[in-house]
């Protein structure tokens, strides 16, 4: 008996076979229109500040993570309901689309670089850059902020500058 006359019943190919084989990363190449696409975001985005992060295992972020998100928006005087967290692992965008489904004024990118949301230009770590009328802050994942006292104090400093506490 060879492995070419092997017939298996559809139920172990479906056991086999449970998750897919192909994951589809580009909705072009599928002739999918991106700009009917709604960004999916966690928080009520009433002061249009945008967080970015790229977190390919949660939906937006884990819980530690939102705990201690929810720690530094409360020091800056804000609350998630001011806030519009956007995981880029889950949404296939860029700054254009960021901005006309969210009209952020600023926009602080958490691990993710400014080549990702296909931004024109790069951005130093934890420096303010105006563009577009928007302020966008590049710093470290907030993983790496949580464990690193250096890059949390280098973080304060500019949202200190920025929302004025």
């Amino acid at each position: 008996m060879s492995l070419e006359n092997v017939k298996l019943p559809g139920f172990i190919i479906q056991y086999m076979f449970q998750k897919s084989l192909v994951k589809i990363l580009d909705n072009k190449s599928k002739g999918v229109n991106t700009k009917n696409i709604e960004i999916s975001y966690f928080g009520g985005n009433k002061q249009h500040i945008l967080l970015l992060v790229n977190d390919p295992d949660n939906a937006f972020i884990d819980d530690a993570q939102l705990t201690f998100l929810s720690g530094i928006l409360n020091a800056c005087k804000l609350t998630l309901e001011d806030i519009a967290l956007v995981n880029i692992a889950d949404n296939s965008t860029n700054y254009k689309k960021l901005n006309e489904d969210l009209s952020p004024k600023i926009i602080i990118m958490f691990g993710v670089i400014p080549e990702e949301i296909q931004l024109p230009f790069v951005i130093p770590q934890f420096q303010k850059q105006s563009y577009n009328n928007q302020f966008y802050i590049a710093a470290s994942s907030l993983t790496d902020l949580e464990d690193n006292k250096d890059l949390k104090r280098r973080l304060w400093a500019v949202l200190q500058q920025l929302f004025s506490v």
